[in-house]
């Protein structure tokens, strides 16, 4: 399925690497050496980031992304250390080697409108509300799977650089426990000792932030948080392997 994107859609590159924990911590004190974290951090150095994923019934984003497909996008509400305080509707778009992201906010009870199926179109919204409630209507989007982690944010000037490491990723069907201030019922999605390296950028990623990061023995990995969440849902998909989700 085709996308249109607005001509003003702001694209970046997205490299990812599964790395052991050790790795990823030799990588993290040499960045830290020069490189501030990001102030949403807070005196605890990191964040958690819990995501409630959007599907139709035809499970379409899945499957795009297990095939592949060029262009594509994802939608999600998310929220950051379990806090209802402020809830992120967020479109992921995907285009070749390159990713934007689209987001507003919305209140609780627009939330609590989606799950029940009962959100509208309004003038009062933003555009990607009533574009997401058109999809709620009209693809049957709807909640399938939620997904939770750590990150540690450091961000650069240069080549407006991003750099996170995301560990701890884990996946959870409660799926109408996202505002829940509390553990969820949930499970692994990588390996024991494996964690996320991600590093976002504009134009160039700068050289001294790649130096720093490399460690001899990285390789990009095509990863999708998503999928692997998915992937326990539906034991079908166990025929295929991380190097299917491009």
């Amino acid at each position: 399925m085709s996308i249109m994107f607005d001509e003003n859609t702001h694209f970046r590159h997205e490299f990812k690497y599964i790395e052991p924990e050790i790795r990823l911590k030799a990588s993290e004190l040499r960045l830290s050496s020069f490189v501030k974290k990001d102030t949403h951090a807070g005196e605890k150095g990191f964040y958690s980031i819990r995501s409630l994923y959007f599907d139709d019934y035809f499970d379409s984003f899945l499957n795009e992304n297990i095939s592949g497909v060029d262009e594509r996008e994802k939608w999600r509400i998310r929220i950051y250390d379990r806090s209802a305080d402020f809830i992120s509707l967020e479109r992921k778009s995907k285009k070749s080697d390159l990713i934007a992201k689209d987001s507003c906010s919305i209140d609780r009870e627009t939330y609590d409108a989606i799950l029940k199926g009962t959100a509208s179109v309004s003038d009062s919204n933003p555009a990607l509300l009533n574009l997401f409630i058109i999809g709620l209507k009209a693809k049957g989007l709807h909640p399938v799977v939620i997904v939770e982690y750590e990150r540690t944010p450091f961000v650069v000037h240069e080549g407006n650089t991003r750099v996170t490491f995301d560990r701890n990723i884990r996946s959870s069907m409660e799926l109408d426990a996202l505002l829940s201030d509390r553990e969820l019922a949930a499970r692994p999605v990588l390996e024991a000792g494996k964690n996320l390296l991600e590093v976002k950028f504009d134009a160039f990623l700068p050289d001294h932030i790649g130096h720093a990061l490399e460690t001899g023995h990285m390789r990009r990995e095509t990863f999708s948080k998503y999928y692997l969440s998915r992937e326990f849902s539906f034991s079908a998909l166990s025929k295929y392997t991380l190097a299917k989700v491009r």
